[in-house]
């Protein structure tokens, strides 16, 4: 492997890739004019590029009366640094730039191949939220993408529409009843993606039907419906602590 080309492709100069390259091969500090020779490098180029590498944190500075000397950082902190510091220039790049624009879609299909396909893409897709409203046939095929957005780290909220019987199907984690009655498979299943992309979905087998939408209407209507089932469990929630105390 050349190291050289693989700190330059994380954005380091071909002479600050060398120079410290250099500083870790040596078991002790250098002094400019050492590095400048180990690297084969003019003297008066060397020292802009240790200071530099100083900023980056890629090298420490050690003033002694015969004159400094400098030690390259471990890699791995160095790379640590940069991390941390390319996460929070891309945080502030986000927070800045202005929404995308997108162009109004929706898409509508029929069968249960399209809704498997359609379903799945959208839950593989989801990096921060996952509202989702399901009947128990609907829901069960798509349990293992769920578990694999909820060990990524997606923020999700369900909605059971069948009022599953204790303990549920299994697949939705703490969800809302939000059906009055006694147990019913109806065949619903909504799906909202990092608040971006909706998909809506009733019936099963050939008889399936979707919709696929970016639109602001159909999602701000299903967002007020989940806001007004949350408040309702945290309400019942509050009754019960308070029925308990009393």
């Amino acid at each position: 492997m050349d190291l050289v080309k693989e700190l330059q492709k994380l954005g380091w100069t071909e002479l600050e890739a060398r120079i410290y390259l250099t500083m870790v091969a040596s078991p002790k500090s250098l002094t400019g004019y050492q590095v400048a020779k180990h690297a084969r490098v003019a003297r008066a180029n060397v020292y802009p590029v240790l200071d530099r590498l100083l900023r980056r944190g890629a090298v420490i500075e050690d003033p002694d009366p015969s004159g400094n000397r400098y030690q390259a950082v471990p890699f791995n902190l160095v790379s640590q640094a940069q991390l941390r510091s390319v996460s929070q220039t891309l945080s502030a790049i986000e927070e800045n730039l202005p929404p995308v624009h997108r162009q109004h879609r929706l898409i509508t299909a029929r069968g249960d191949n399209a809704l498997q396909t359609h379903a799945t893409k959208l839950v593989v897709a989801a990096r921060h939220s996952l509202d989702i409203g399901a009947s128990h046939k609907t829901i069960q095929p798509f349990a293992g993408v769920l578990n694999q957005a909820h060990d990524r780290g997606v923020a999700e909220q369900f909605l059971c529409f069948d009022n599953c019987p204790v303990p549920g199907c299994g697949v939705c984690h703490n969800p809302i009843p939000v059906s009055p009655g006694t147990f019913h498979s109806r065949g619903w299943l909504v799906l909202i993606r990092d608040n971006e992309e909706t998909l809506i979905a009733s019936g099963d087998g050939e008889k399936a039907e979707l919709v696929l939408t970016n639109m602001e209407p159909v999602r701000e209507i299903l967002r007020i419906l989940f806001a007004v089932v949350e408040r309702k469990r945290e309400n019942f929630e509050a009754q019960d602590t308070g029925n308990e105390r009393n």
